[in-house]
């Protein structure tokens, strides 16, 4: 089967999607398929390019060519709305490639919908809340909104774009809504997205499929003791150093304990939100992938408190890949993922105390961490990798070929 998978962006691109979609182009690969890889390129980046197997294909499109739009020239997002450019590109390589199926991920999706007349099944999975929500990330005030896509959007999303483009952003969701019921098949990462998603685009059982995410150990290159950048006794944070993360409620519900185990916080900078180093508490920005390898293997647990609805969680599957007890906000699709007193400690959103007796009671009880931490590898094999996910992947892409 030839599948062109179409993303915002592909690595080197730094991202929760942009890893799930190599991952899983790879693994087609491996599994006999042809894949094709479109998405958002800049001049730093090869046009063309093949990823172990996987051929890779780099453009831009109008809005790309209008430096005023972003903030990151690297790093130029498609907007919500069909960009007739990426279309023109994106239907040639349609009637070249001939794929048996179209998978989108991410806002390029509004160029593709159109290609539903040449014929291929279209999939598209969720990886966020982006199709209602300007911000993508379902938060309004640190507190999950109950009404996505109104007119409070704007003022929501001006913190992060500016007034004329959350103006332009919320507009443009809202006129395309109504086409998104064309694609063929949504796969939602987690039960939440699933009822979520159901809910807002009035979608039933037919429309859409959980298949959660996937995680695949790389190799990984330990350094000499020497060099090491970790103590023997920490406490692990791995995300984006940002407020919807819940980096700085970590912070303080860390500082209420009475320890003398550390606290690593490994992530990307976000603009605007400044976390500092103390002695207790190293931030580590833009780590390279051993630091983060060997953070999981020496941290003695690792917390997720996130405060927007995690639409997945690929944090959990790595720290349970190295047998690692977590303890998570109990939102989103963390609650899938996570069992409650056996994998880990699931605690409410922003709840300081909770977080603090949580950490506490880790700390004091090292075999049963260490149990959690095993029964979390037991579940990541049984349910979490690329051997179990894709299959179900492949039943969906091969049920619409089918049907065609």
């Amino acid at each position: 089967m030839k599948i062109l998978m179409v993303s915002d962006f592909y690595p080197p691109f730094i991202g929760g999607m942009q890893n799930y979609v190599q991952t899983l182009s790879r693994s087609l690969v491996k599994r006999g398929h042809q894949v094709v890889v479109c998405s958002i390129g800049n001049k730093w980046l090869n046009t063309f390019d093949d990823d172990h197997g996987v051929k890779v294909i780099r453009f831009e499109g109008f809005f790309q060519r209008i430096p005023f739009l972003f903030k990151n020239m690297r790093e130029k997002y498609p907007p919500p709305i069909q960009d007739f450019s990426i279309s023109k590109k994106l239907e040639r390589i349609v009637l070249k490639e001939k794929p048996n199926i179209i998978h989108a991920h991410g806002w390029i999706l509004y160029s593709v919908l159109d290609y539903k007349k040449l014929g291929v099944p279209l999939v598209v999975t969720l990886h966020d809340y982006g199709y209602v929500c300007p911000n993508k990330i379902l938060l309004k005030e640190n507190v999950i909104c109950d009404k996505p896509l109104t007119i409070a959007c704007i003022d929501c999303a001006r913190n992060m774009y500016g007034t004329a483009k959350s103006i332009f952003s919320y507009y443009c969701l809202r006129f395309n809504k109504k086409k998104l019921k064309s694609v063929d098949k949504y796969i939602a990462v987690s039960s939440f997205v699933k009822d979520f998603y159901s809910g807002q685009l009035n979608l039933n059982e037919e429309d859409i499929v959980f298949i959660p995410n996937f995680y695949e150990q790389e190799k990984y290159e330990p350094e000499s003791k020497e060099n090491s950048a970790f103590s023997d006794d920490f406490i692990l944070f791995v995300g984006a150093l940002s407020p919807h993360k819940g980096a700085d409620v970590l912070i303080r519900a860390y500082e209420k304990l009475n320890t003398e185990t550390k606290l690593v916080l490994i992530g990307r900078k976000a603009p605007s939100y400044t976390l500092k180093n103390t002695n207790n508490v190293k931030i580590i920005e833009n780590a390279s992938f051993n630091s983060k390898i060997e953070a999981y293997l020496k941290c003695r647990f690792v917390v997720i408190p996130s405060i927007w609805p995690e639409p997945f969680g690929l944090v959990a599957l790595e720290a349970m890949s190295y047998r690692k007890a977590l303890i998570a906000s109990n939102v989103g699709g963390l609650k899938d993922i996570i069992i409650n007193g056996k994998t880990g400690v699931l605690v409410p959103p922003n709840d300081l105390e909770k977080f603090t007796e949580a950490m506490h009671y880790l700390l004091e009880n090292p075999s049963t961490t260490k149990e959690m931490g095993r029964m979390g590898y037991d579940c990541f094999m049984k349910s979490y990798t690329p051997d179990v996910v894709i299959p179900k992947i492949e039943k969906t892409y091969s049920n619409l070929y089918s049907d065609k």
